[in-house]
């Protein structure tokens, strides 16, 4: 195996992910046959594959393609697993683009460590990731714990797929990319957050954020900082604007926000333990 091609999420965008497949060199050896790279490469893909864009059941085919054939892997994210939980609980109608993927859906694992790398969807939480071990989906049982608040399961799968968030004071403001106002913001997960005033521990940054105010003990007991030494970890969720920077450390987000840019990320990864922003990979956009 060469290396892998971790692509952010797709967010129901396949002509942009189309484009960056071919950027990365992957081909199709028919209009039928799954997408491969000529070099063995495989792509792994940070969840998050459907809503938002125009295209969500072009890109399950894509990527399911790509999955049977062994030319990728993927993780869930938090957009399947609503999805599911959803279905579970008998909410909601399913869209029928997605009826005959649910149990497909099911089976995809929450983290992923092959080739010398790690892959979560929003935070590699090791508290969290023991819990729900090897465990699908596919387990109702199971299923019916994450979805349940204040179970372990639950917590667990909250903090993987949605990653660590804290309170914002009162007296500040805090819109999301898509001019949302949230009560709670993500943090940089990766750090040792002790000290750290909002301005430097929100993910992604934030202008209005304080540079002088700290959350509280309570607020960060949850946080498990990710050692410098330990293998490259991979995510996505995190929408981040052009500004922000991808790389940090061993840890790389590839969500660069297609919704809002037109722009899908990717990291080529050939066995470095120092990540590099050289190795990052951006589609054509629209």
């Amino acid at each position: 195996m060469s290396g892998f091609d971790v692509v952010g999420d797709v967010h129901g965008h396949a002509d942009q992910l189309l484009r960056l497949l071919a950027k990365l060199g992957y081909q199709r050896r028919s209009l039928n046959s799954a997408w491969a790279h000529p070099d063995g490469r495989m792509v792994a893909f940070v969840g998050d594959l459907i809503n938002r864009g125009p295209a969500s059941s072009a890109v399950i085919d894509i990527v399911r393609g790509m999955t049977d054939a062994g030319s990728a892997f993927v993780v869930l994210g938090n957009h399947e697993f609503n999805l599911l939980a959803a279905t579970f609980e008998g909410g909601e109608q399913v869209q029928k683009k997605y009826r005959e993927h649910l149990d497909w859906f099911r089976t995809i694992p929450f983290s992923l460590e092959v080739g010398g790398i790690r892959v979560v969807h929003a935070v590699w939480h090791p508290t969290s990731l023991k819990v729900i071990a090897g465990r699908t989906c596919m387990d109702e049982d199971f299923l019916r714990r994450a979805i349940t608040k204040g179970t372990p399961e639950g917590q667990a799968v909250q903090t993987v797929l949605k990653g660590i968030k804290v309170p914002i004071p009162d007296d500040q403001v805090y819109l999301d990319r898509f001019g949302i106002r949230r009560s709670r913001g993500r943090i940089r997960w990766w750090l040792d957050p002790r000290g750290l005033a909002y301005a430097d521990l929100l993910f992604p940054s934030y202008a209005g954020a304080s540079a002088h105010s700290v959350p509280s003990a309570v607020d960060l007991a949850n946080s498990e900082p990710y050692p410098s030494d330990e293998p490259a970890v991979f995510i996505g969720h995190y929408c981040l604007p052009v500004s922000e920077p991808k790389i940090h450390g061993n840890v790389a987000c590839v969500d660069g926000c297609v919704s809002c840019d037109g722009v899908l990320w990717a990291y080529r990864h050939s066995g470095e333990r120092n990540l590099d922003p050289v190795h990052l990979v951006q589609s054509d956009g629209c």
